[in-house]
């Protein structure tokens, strides 16, 4: 006989009550539902979101004159209104001087979600004399979990994949596509990867690699543009302008390591572009 819901409670042990708490909070639910009926129309009328700042607006319209260059250079595409990480102001973001100076200006973001739902935010990993910059994805679970780029199975099959070109993790530079996990592992939207945007941007100025690697869609479409597909773009070089370097960054677009359990054909074209890789690192004879 099937107990009655109000004693379902005690049915289910306490290792069931948690488990289902963690479904919950992996599936983004950050309010409780209260037993008694709310009176919606009792309440007050919502106010707008204020209006958008002139200073951001402005750094905004600025945007496409700092990538202006070649046809060859990709041009990382700004949406008007969506520059910042936090309450302060992008300029702020783009003038910072120092990568500690950088994760402290976008400490705690009140304006987007993303930060209030994550766990752990993920902070970019800077080597110095390191040969390239590897761009993550956004954090999964494990990553979300830990703090920690690259962590669990997405860790241990980069570093077989390292190893096999001859790198150590501990030697090259790392950064997250966006610092907070979508809730339930969602793909980010336009709008949180633009805001994330400035903050990636001015990561990859201060650290000043050599070049880059982006393992997964979302850094690739972040620095490249929203139709950018990794199928379609990896095994060849593409050319992205970061506001304060000088000269274009060499991008190599890479599957993400999870994505090699897919098929066989995952595989190869992993070890194709590690061949790539291989040959950008070897000294010029």
């Amino acid at each position: 006989m099937t107990p009655p819901v109000s004693s379902v409670s005690a049915v289910l042990s306490r290792a069931d009550l948690l488990a289902a708490l963690q479904l919950q909070y992996d599936w983004g639910v950050d309010e409780a539902l209260c037993e008694m009926p709310v009176d919606r129309l009792a309440e007050a009328t919502p106010q707008l979101p204020p209006r958008v700042s002139a200073e951001r607006q402005d750094f905004a319209q600025r945007l496409p004159e700092a990538f202006s260059g070649g046809d060859a250079v990709r041009r990382i595409p700004a949406k008007a209104g969506s520059a910042s990480v936090s309450g302060l102001s992008a300029r702020a973001v783009e003038e910072a001087p120092d990568l500690p100076t950088l994760m402290r200006l976008t400490e705690a973001p009140g304006d987007l979600f993303l930060a209030r739902t994550a766990t752990h935010r993920l902070e970019p990993v800077f080597v110095e004399g390191a040969p390239f910059m590897l761009i993550g994805e956004a954090p999964d679970a494990d990553e979300d979990r830990s703090g920690t780029l690259f962590a669990g199975e997405g860790g241990a099959l980069l570093e077989k994949m390292l190893r096999s070109a001859g790198l150590e993790r501990g030697g090259i530079s790392m950064a997250p596509a966006l610092p907070w996990r979508p809730p339930g592992g969602r793909t980010p939207s336009d709008a949180e990867m633009q805001a994330c945007l400035p903050l990636l941007l001015r990561t990859i100025a201060l650290c000043q690699p050599g070049f880059l690697v982006t393992m997964g869609v979302t850094p690739l479409k972040m620095l490249v543009g929203p139709d950018a597909a990794v199928g379609r773009m990896r095994g060849r070089w593409t050319n992205v302008s970061v506001p304060g370097l000088a000269t274009p960054l060499p991008l190599l677009p890479m599957r993400h390591p999870l994505q090699l359990r897919a098929s066989a054909a995952a595989r190869r074209n992993a070890w194709q572009d590690l061949l790539i890789l291989m040959e950008k690192l070897s000294p010029e004879e």
